[in-house]
């Protein structure tokens, strides 16, 4: 039987992606809240743990947020290399064992929940979310950001067409803070990650500048 020696290596490489027998665990008083999930969006790059590569997502997954600025699951006591959810642990953390990794293949790219599975039809922000998944499409951003690298100097359209996602993207989440009150912990979930972050993964660094955003390579 295998058993698990707790020493938080699998933890520490990530949080688990959730899938629809997941779904309950949302709805716990004491389960895992909204805050604490990231939603990676279709065409993003991530790391795919069974590949060991970063590739563009096929399709959208909400994962366990890390800490501390990286990818190291939040429910860890990294001290101790205790899960806090243990017993209320995600199906993926269930199947997972390093020395038998057949179990996790098994389910792993099956029956992921989605934003959509998790919030109530007619939810007010679900229309929102529709409008900055076509506004800021991952897969127009990478398509954009690889021709912007690519020359440069001579990119100003491009440039601007990168920092109109960008502000929107930005605008919406300070929006949907405001008029809902929803706290900023919980737009990686209804929004994913900023813009910002997605694209220095494609060798561009965007600050703040006034309303708008400066632009340069890495």
């Amino acid at each position: 039987m295998n058993e698990c020696k707790q020493c938080g290596t699998c933890c520490r490489k990530g949080g688990p992606a959730l899938h629809t027998q997941d779904l309950p665990l949302l709805k716990e008083a004491d389960g895992i809240d909204l805050t604490d999930i990231v939603t990676l969006r279709k065409g993003e790059l991530a790391y795919d743990q069974p590949v060991g590569a970063v590739l563009p997502l096929d399709e959208e997954i909400l994962k366990i947020k890390g800490s501390g600025g990286e990818w190291i699951c939040k429910f860890l006591a990294q001290a101790s290399n205790v899960c806090r959810i243990y017993k209320s642990r995600p199906l993926e953390c269930q199947k997972l064992f390093c020395e038998d990794p057949e179990p996790l293949m098994e389910i792993y790219s099956k029956d992921r929940l989605t934003r959509k599975d998790v919030l109530p039809a007619g939810h007010p922000v679900l229309e929102l979310i529709e409008d900055h998944d076509n506004k800021c499409d991952p897969v127009k951003m990478s398509e954009l950001a690889a021709a912007a690298v690519e020359n440069w100097d001579e990119s100003e359209k491009i440039q601007a067409d990168l920092r109109e996602m960008l502000i929107f993207d930005s605008s919406i989440r300070e929006l949907v803070m405001e008029k809902a009150g929803l706290p900023q912990e919980s737009m990686d979930f209804f929004f994913g990650r900023p813009m910002t972050v997605l694209i220095k993964g494609y060798g561009i660094i965007a600050t703040p500048n006034g309303k708008s955003f400066s632009l340069r390579k890495l």
